[in-house]
């Protein structure tokens, strides 16, 4: 399934339409574990991201709503990554299989505040 929405957008990207439309991927993902430099922990969290095989734009959707991310895809699978107004990157890779990683590399206070997150998307 994971693979197939893969393709699909690879291949309406590439499609050359007479009239323009959205055509819209979802993942959904959900992840149960977190790291942190001072811990590993079992968590609930959950995002979706949706893109437009059309403009080629994203959106991450979360506990925070919604804002828009900028799309990386190769053969392995998709990367979206959000640009915080901190000027730090938060960064989703979903492996074709499947598997993800959410990384965040917040900055609070003017501190560092890592962690990563680990699930998977459908």
């Amino acid at each position: 399934m994971r693979t197939v929405a893969l393709v699909t957008l690879s291949a309406l990207a590439l499609a050359q339409p007479t009239m323009a439309h959205a055509e819209a991927v979802r993942w959904k993902c959900d992840y149960t574990s977190m790291a942190s430099p001072e811990r590993v922990v079992a968590v609930k969290f959950s995002l979706e991201f949706v893109a437009d095989a059309i403009t080629k734009k994203a959106v991450i959707m979360g506990n925070n709503g919604m804002s828009d991310v900028a799309v990386v895809g190769g053969k392995q699978g998709i990367t979206f990554q959000e640009t915080l107004g901190s000027g730090a990157v938060q960064t989703t890779t979903i492996a074709n299989n499947g598997s993800s990683v959410h990384s965040r590399h917040t900055m609070m206070g003017g501190d560092l505040v890592p962690s990563q997150y680990y699930g998977t998307c459908k």
